[in-house]
């Protein structure tokens, strides 16, 4: 077995349309129009390139690539795997040093495995990934009733912009939506709502109605980190439950929290919400192995 970089979308395409996907990372990353998964492979093969684990018969036994988000950050798309081939520890690390030995150390490879579903424990260890946080994938269908501390929420007004970017800028660092482009997008099916207090912008809450399905999404929402605590983040979800299931067409609403204490989760259950799924995320930066 040898490990060999591939640049071929078609080739590659191939193999991950029939590959097994038990050990991939990040598979809801992969576009599903064929179009658009070329074309994202395309750039994955640019850079950090795509690899392959191929027999003498060059006929591939395991894949990987990776979708760059940022200067020096990645978010690993595999490993991809034939329907005959168990990978083992060896081939993985073998297989994931080849996409990152020309990286700069300080480079970020992040992974993300759907709990109880997938298979990525050892391959973490074996090369020394890091547990960073689980992001746990929620629904709530139905109302909570009371919402309490209601005349400290408001919907978004211009004299707010200043605070509301500081604080979605400083909550949401990558892959997020700018606080210009939330507020560009407020209409009857986008929603900002503001915890106001004492002249002080304590939380937000950001609501999507998608009609065509029938849900709504909690896309953004936070307190602010001097306010921790004081239940205003529960305060601007009920409000935003409320708000949302007062349209009579309403099916579900659906909201991802980032957290490592599965008990903060389990108290969205006093709201309705209930986990559907939940994804573990590791961190590989070859530097911090240094500093070991």
């Amino acid at each position: 077995m040898e490990i060999i970089k591939l640049s071929e979308p078609q080739h590659i395409l191939s193999f991950i349309d029939t590959a097994q996907y038990h050990t991939a990372s990040y598979l809801y990353k992969l576009p599903q129009a064929h179009q658009q998964i070329e074309s994202f492979i395309a750039r994955a093969a640019e850079d950090p390139g795509v690899f392959a684990l191929v027999d003498e018969s060059n006929d591939i036994h395991a894949l990987i690539l990776a979708l760059k988000y940022d200067t020096n950050r990645y978010k690993v798309i595999g490993p991809f795997l034939h329907p005959d081939f168990e990978l083992d520890a060896h081939h993985f690390k073998q297989l994931f040093h080849a996409m990152t030995e020309n990286q700069p150390t300080h480079a970020n490879f992040n992974f993300s495995f759907e709990e109880h579903e997938q298979r990525y424990e050892d391959l973490m260890k074996t090369i020394q990934a890091g547990y960073y946080f689980t992001d746990y994938h929620l629904s709530a269908h139905q109302d909570v009733g009371t919402v309490e501390r209601k005349q400290n929420i408001t919907a978004y007004r211009p004299a707010y912009f200043h605070m509301f970017s500081k604080l979605h800028q400083e909550t949401f660092k990558h892959d997020a939506l700018t606080a210009q482009q939330i507020v560009d997008s407020l209409d009857e099916d986008h929603h900002l709502f503001m915890f106001m207090s004492e002249g002080i912008l304590k939380g937000y809450v950001y609501l999507t109605f998608h009609p065509s399905n029938h849900t709504a999404e909690i896309k953004y929402f936070t307190s602010h980190t001097d306010y921790r605590f004081k239940g205003i983040a529960f305060d601007l979800l009920k409000y935003a439950l409320h708000f949302a299931f007062e349209r009579e067409d309403l099916n579900a609403i659906y909201f991802k929290i980032r957290s490592k204490n599965y008990r903060l989760v389990e108290r969205f259950n006093e709201l309705g919400f209930h986990v559907n799924h939940k994804y573990d995320k590791y961190k590989y930066v070859a530097s911090h192995l240094q500093q070991r």
